[in-house]
Formats: structure tokens, sequence, C-alpha cells
């Protein structure tokens, strides 16, 4: 037999909590396509070209070696 809830404090917490997320996957998934995409930037796709051209970790416009330099 199932009872009533007379502190409505744990529906509250869990509704806020899920429409929060409702909320957060529908405003990303509306950035990505939305009328304002155009304006993204591939990170990844700029990093690999600039790696192709040997600027990627490029620091203090100093000649680090690789193997000796700590990320």
């Amino acid at each position: 037999m199932l009872g009533t809830i007379k502190d409505p404090t744990l529906f509250l917490l869990l509704s806020s909590v899920g429409i929060s997320l409702f909320g957060s996957v529908g405003y990303g998934i509306y950035t990505t396509v939305g009328p304002s995409s155009y304006k993204l930037r591939d990170t990844i796709k700029d990093h690999a070209r600039m790696h192709e051209l040997g600027i990627a970790h490029a620091h203090n416009r100093h000649n680090h070696n690789e193997a000796e330099h700590i990320h």
C-alpha cells in the first residue's frame, strides 16, 4: 500500500533537477543546430591543422624539445 507524501520537498527537488537537465540538453541542441551554429569553430580540426603546420604547441616563441617539455 502506497502512502501519500505530505512533504513536497523531495518532489520539488527532483522536478527542479529534471527541468534543469532537460533545459540544459535542449539549450545544447539549440546551440549546436540553431540559427547561430554557423559561428561555431571546430577546435579539433584547427588543432590538427596547427600540428600539420608545426605550430600547435609552440610556447613563448622558443623551440622546446618536445620530449623534455611537460604539458
